[in-house]
């Protein structure tokens, strides 16, 4: 091979290094991005004064399960849900550690409390439990809501007590488990698709899929319709932003 091949051979090689580094570099860049977007929101983003950097930031879950209680007492609600070993907590904290702390209350936001986290009932595994546990809760406090969403397999349930009036729920794993009131008016708005007891889904399972999972994408927005979303502790000054986390014995509660 003469010195001309060998420079030709040179160049191709330098490129094709160039190429590949080039590539490599943008891959790494999108995929840094994406990650960023996938661990949350930044406090500034949400308007408020205290800024919060994700790169010190856990991962901010959103809510499996919460209740939504129309009161301004920590105390009260810590007592309906006999939570002991209480400790202060921040929203950040407790929405990004959920799967590590069985129960979270939040501060009181717009007249409203949020309680998340995994000690509270599945409907899926018992709905009888769930009635019962929303039930002592408005006997305790007055006026409850409850959300579940199962994301993996598009189960949700929605309930909303007055006073142990059972104003609205609906419940759906598989077949529908509970439904109960008429629809209300931001359900319809939000077209939330609902099944009466023993009907089918659908005659076509991808159109079923769909429904279920448009239900399951809305329970955000129906919440923030009927009390508050969650994930607007997320905006909270940080001297408003402590909550209590702590551990529970709730099969003792009904």
């Amino acid at each position: 091979m003469n010195a001309g091949n060998h420079s030709v051979m040179a160049v191709l090689l330098l490129m094709l290094l160039g190429t590949s580094i080039i590539t490599g570099a943008a891959i790494i860049f999108l995929l840094s991005n994406w990650l960023r977007r996938r661990q949350g929101f930044t406090i500034s983003s949400l308007g408020t004064n205290d800024s919060y950097s994700l790169n010190n930031s856990p991962f901010l879950e959103r809510p499996t399960r919460w209740v939504a209680i129309r009161s301004t007492n920590l105390m009260k609600v810590q007592e309906a849900f006999g939570l002991h070993n209480p400790i202060p907590c921040s929203s950040i904290e407790g929405l990004s550690k959920l799967n590590e702390r069985k129960l979270f209350v939040s501060p009181p936001v717009n007249g409203w409390i949020l309680v998340m986290g995994p000690a509270l009932p599945d409907p899926h595994d018992d709905i009888d439990d769930c009635f019962r546990f929303i039930m002592h809760l408005s006997r305790e406090l007055g006026g409850v809501q409850f959300f579940s969403v199962n994301r993996a397999v598009n189960h949700h349930a929605w309930v909303r007590v007055e006073n142990e009036r059972i104003f609205r729920a609906y419940a759906w794993a598989g077949e529908t488990l509970w439904n109960q009131g008429d629809m209300t008016a931001a359900e319809r708005e939000l077209g939330m698709l609902c099944y009466r007891y023993g009907e089918k889904s659908s005659t076509f399972p991808f159109s079923a899929r769909e429904a279920h999972a448009a239900n399951t994408e809305k329970i955000m927005h129906l919440a923030a319709r009927w009390s508050i979303d969650p994930m607007v502790l997320l905006g909270l000054s940080r001297q408003s932003n402590t909550g209590i986390a702590g551990d529970t014995s709730l099969g003792r509660l009904f």
